[in-house]
Formats: structure tokens, C-alpha cells, sequence
């Protein structure tokens, strides 16, 4: 890609990115108001199911695996893998992501609520702002 295309392509992105600006919040938001504490695995299934829904409704096929076995594991806290997955328009190379929905304790020295979202100057707050969640 030739820098003209490039400095094209980031501009349609940045672009896209602020017509969603809201919407892209709002997600950030509902994302950190479940505590998915680890451990123990609080709310997993919750979260997953909250991403599967979202997922769908543009336009991927998605399921819900269990990691059964996997460490910390088990029938109070199962742990939960979500595989969404869309088919392009052509053959091309794929474009995958692998992150994380659980958290950390939150420790001490919050001075806004870990899990409300939220935002104050143009930034949104909470637990999982800064990683997978934001």
C-alpha cells in the first residue's frame, strides 16, 4: 500500500470510528458493568451470552464453548469461550482476535466505582478500561 492509500485508509478509520463514537462508549460501558471477577469467575456466562448477542446482530455466526477442564473450571464458576465467526464477500486472508473477559480484584485507591463505566474529560473509567474491555 502506497503511503497515499495508507494515510486514505487511516483517515476513512478515524472517521468511521467517530460516527460510532457513542455507540463504541455505550459498549465500553456495559462491558466493565459486569464484574467479571477472576477468581473466582463471576458472571462468565453472562458476558458471553452479552457478546453473542452483539455479535449476531452483525452478522457473525457465533458459539458458545465451555472450557471444561480448563484451570478454574467448575460447576459454580464455569469458564466460557466465545467463537464468532464471519465469512467475507471473497477468499482473502483472516483477520483474528483473541482477548480476555475477566478481570482482576479491584484493589484499593478507586476513586470513581471499578464497575460503573464511568466517563469524565473524554475517557471512560473502571475495571478493564485500559485492556480488554475498553
Amino acid at each position: 500500500m502506497t503511503a497515499g492509500r495508507a494515510t486514505q485508509a487511516d483517515d476513512a478509520l478515524s472517521a468511521a470510528i467517530e460516527r460510532r463514537r457513542d455507540e463504541l462508549v455505550a459498549l465500553t460501558q456495559d462491558l466493565i458493568r459486569m464484574p467479571t471477577l477472576n477468581p473466582p469467575g463471576d458472571n462468565y456466562l453472562e458476558i458471553c451470552e452479552y457478546l453473542q448477542r452483539r455479535l449476531q446482530r452483525h452478522g457473525f455466526e457465533v458459539e458458545l464453548i465451555r472450557a471444561v477442564g480448563a484451570p478454574g473450571d467448575s460447576g459454580a464458576f464455569p469458564r466460557w469461550n466465545v467463537i464468532g465467526r464471519r465469512e467475507g464477500r471473497q477468499a482473502g486472508p483472516c483477520v483474528h482476535f483473541n482477548s480476555h473477559i475477566d478481570v482482576v480484584a479491584t484493589g484499593s485507591g478507586w476513586t470513581v466505582d471499578p464497575f460503573a463505566g464511568t466517563v469524565h474529560d473524554g475517557k471512560v473509567y473502571g475495571r478493564g478500561a485500559c485492556d480488554m474491555k475498553g
